[in-house]
């Protein structure tokens, strides 16, 4: 008699979100940092913001990435947090 989600163990889900919330955060303190560093002419194709001759950064994006990068670092804490405390 059992169930579909209870052989994977107490707050799986919120392990996962942690997780996921901990990739988007990486992700965006590196496009974050390639803002930075980089011109607006040398940006790499996958980022947004290529600007041909524009020899200045683009700090507003990079500003942008590293915001999103600390709020998913704050959901993935908030996540596994409720993923270590015990199930009521």
């Amino acid at each position: 008699m059992g169930t579909t989600g209870a052989s994977r163990g107490p707050r799986t889900g919120a392990r996962i979100l942690a997780a996921i919330f901990g990739i988007i955060a990486v992700v965006a303190a590196v496009a974050g940092i390639i803002y930075f560093t980089k011109t607006s002419e040398s940006l790499p194709g996958f980022l947004p913001g290529r600007r041909p001759g524009n020899t200045g950064h683009d700090t507003l994006r990079g500003i942008a990435a590293v915001v999103v990068a600390v709020a998913a670092l704050i959901f993935a804490g908030v996540s596994f947090g409720r993923a270590r405390t015990p199930q009521r």
